[in-house]
This record gives structure tokens, C-alpha cells and sequence, in this order.
């Protein structure tokens, strides 16, 4: 079993240089290389997206907690 297995990962080592040698892979590594790309300007806008709604809720909480404050600190006077 283990030389079958190492029998197959010597195979797929050589189809995967003679196809770089041949430029097969080329098209895959740029498509792969704008995937990643691609992944990281939306993983970027989602973050920056979550970071502004954060600051808006958290934002919001202060105000109500400071108004809340200020309703109680007026209606015990």
C-alpha cells in the first residue's frame, strides 16, 4: 500500500512538471493569483462594512445610555 501511495505521489509530481514546462498551469496560477486577490478586497470591504456598523451601534448605545442619564439625573431633582 505504501508504494502505491508513493507511486502516485511520483506520478502527479511529474504530469505537474511536465505541464509547468509546457505552460499548462500558467492560466491556472494567474486565474489562482486573481482569486486570492479577489478574496482579500472582499474580505477588506467586509471588515471596513462591519468596523462602520460597530461604531454606529456603539455610537447609538452611548447617546441612549447618555440620554437615559440625563432623564433620570433631571426627573430625581
Amino acid at each position: 500500500m505504501i508504494i502505491g501511495i508513493a507511486a502516485g505521489v511520483a506520478a502527479l509530481a511529474v504530469i505537474g512538471i511536465i505541464a509547468k514546462r509546457k505552460g499548462y498551469l500558467d492560466g491556472v496560477i494567474d486565474r489562482a493569483g486573481e482569486f486570492g486577490e479577489d478574496i482579500k478586497d472582499r474580505y477588506n470591504s467586509v471588515k471596513e462594512t462591519a468596523k462602520k456598523k460597530y461604531e454606529e451601534i456603539a455610537d447609538k448605545v452611548k447617546s441612549n445610555g447618555e440620554a437615559t442619564t440625563t432623564t433620570s439625573n433631571s426627573a430625581t431633582t
